[in-house]
């Protein structure tokens, strides 16, 4: 694959060893899965390529911050360039006259993981790779559209309930979905198992360590769309942990070149039916999440065992932010009041930010004149509404082993 000339090393954040790029494609070899990889730049190429004045409005401008080689196609979907809204009835709502919103619904899947699958995307094209996610839905969604648009084969692994509403939807765009019995977590080893064993390129934003790269477009969009004021407090949903790192990254890149002067202090959200960052923070002497078994029922939330979590926990400390867990019913709460008081439909998941700051608001965790930051995740406008006609029904596979076999068949048939 060829490499960004500006990226200078990767580095593990357990064991902190470094490699040259293009040595290593996924984790840490001396720590596993959890050894996620760091992309160091070479900031003088970054500041000489980078013009702000660009006036391409999306994820296009910030190519420079960007693990694409200048010689790769990008993708033709438009990703990013989403709005920050000042959200006036909400600010009037809840007393704060600085509060923003920030729509990652206004993108083509209607999440914020299309700006990871355009990366993905871009790294894969030019030697058409196969490329193979794991997902409970947006990532899946993201990548099968930006897959489609450039022509790529996207095979997806999703939660036996994801794959069953998802599979019509995903199949209309030509990719290969298999319904694993099992977890988001079981889902996720099982793609790690395959890439090994046919050598498909792993997008996975919890193992591939670029993937991270795409999310930190949204935190580069909020500095500049504040005129790179930097925010007292940002509130982030985390399932795997990739989004909370992807906005420290892209605020650190400012901070690299000059930009702003520090960090805002990063928010995490979780479920309480599936807490293992959050827990994780609260004990300053853990370095990765431990596992937990989720019993939430919100989907994009429902992860045991977050796979950026390490890099994740790493990046909450350094920003002087903290975790909280909400309720599910204070979630659904939460997506009905976004929904009337500033006509954004979101997800479960995706109301996780403003749950959690009506919360902190009542423990005086938040005061009502800091700038603040909630992050609208996802659409709810796909719920109720899977396409039901199939083209075939999604493949089944068992976990572990058994699963990796039946995977097998499947790929010689």
């Amino acid at each position: 694959m060829l490499l960004a000339s500006h990226i200078l090393k990767l580095e593990c954040v357990l064991c902190g060893s470094s490699y040259t790029p293009g040595s290593v494609n996924y984790t840490c070899p001396n720590c596993g899965p959890q050894g996620t990889l760091l992309v160091h730049y070479d900031y003088d190429q970054i500041r000489w390529n980078y013009h702000a004045e660009s006036r391409d409005p999306s994820i296009r401008r910030y190519r420079p911050f960007l693990p694409i080689p200048y010689g790769n196609r990008l993708p033709p979907l438009i990703v990013g360039g989403t709005p920050l809204y000042p959200a006036e009835r909400l600010r009037k709502h809840l007393n704060m006259r600085n509060l923003w919103l920030k729509d990652e619904t206004r993108n083509p899947s209607g999440s914020y993981s299309d700006r990871a699958a355009f990366v993905a995307a871009s790294l894969a094209l030019p030697e058409e790779r196969r490329l193979i996610c794991a997902s409970t839905g947006n990532s899946a969604l993201a990548l099968s559209l930006q897959a489609a648009a450039v022509g790529l084969s996207c095979q997806l692994l999703l939660p036996w309930r994801s794959a069953r509403k998802l599979a019509g939807t995903l199949q209309l765009c030509g990719a290969k979905v298999f319904a694993v019995d099992g977890s988001y977590d079981d889902a996720f080893e099982l793609s790690v198992e395959a890439t090994g064993k046919f050598g498909w390129y792993n997008v996975n934003i919890g193992y591939n360590p670029y993937m991270v790269e795409g999310l930190k477009t949204v935190g580069l969009e909020i500095a500049e769309q504040l005129g790179h004021a930097v925010p007292d407090a940002i509130l982030i949903p985390v399932a795997d942990g990739g989004l909370i790192s992807g906005i420290y990254r892209g605020f650190e890149d400012l901070r690299q070149l000059g930009v702003v002067r520090q960090i805002p202090r990063l928010i995490a959200v979780q479920t309480e039916g599936a807490p293992a960052f959050v827990r994780a923070l609260e004990n300053e002497a853990m370095r990765q999440p431990e596992a937990v078994a989720p019993t939430t029922q919100i989907e994009s939330l429902a992860v045991g065992q977050p796979h950026n979590g390490a890099m994740a926990l790493r990046h909450v400390r350094q920003s002087g932010g903290f975790g909280i867990t909400v309720s599910e019913e204070a979630l659904r709460a939460a997506r009905k009041e976004l929904a009337t008081l500033t006509g954004i439909f979101v997800e479960p998941a995706g109301a996780a930010s403003y749950a959690a700051l009506r919360q902190l608001l009542e423990e005086d965790k938040i005061k009502r004149h800091e700038m603040v930051v909630l992050l609208a995740t996802a659409s709810g406008q796909r719920d109720g509404e899977a396409i039901e006609q199939r083209e075939a029904e999604p493949v089944t596979l068992a976990r572990g082993a058994e699963g990796l076999q039946s995977l097998e068949l499947q790929v010689s048939a």
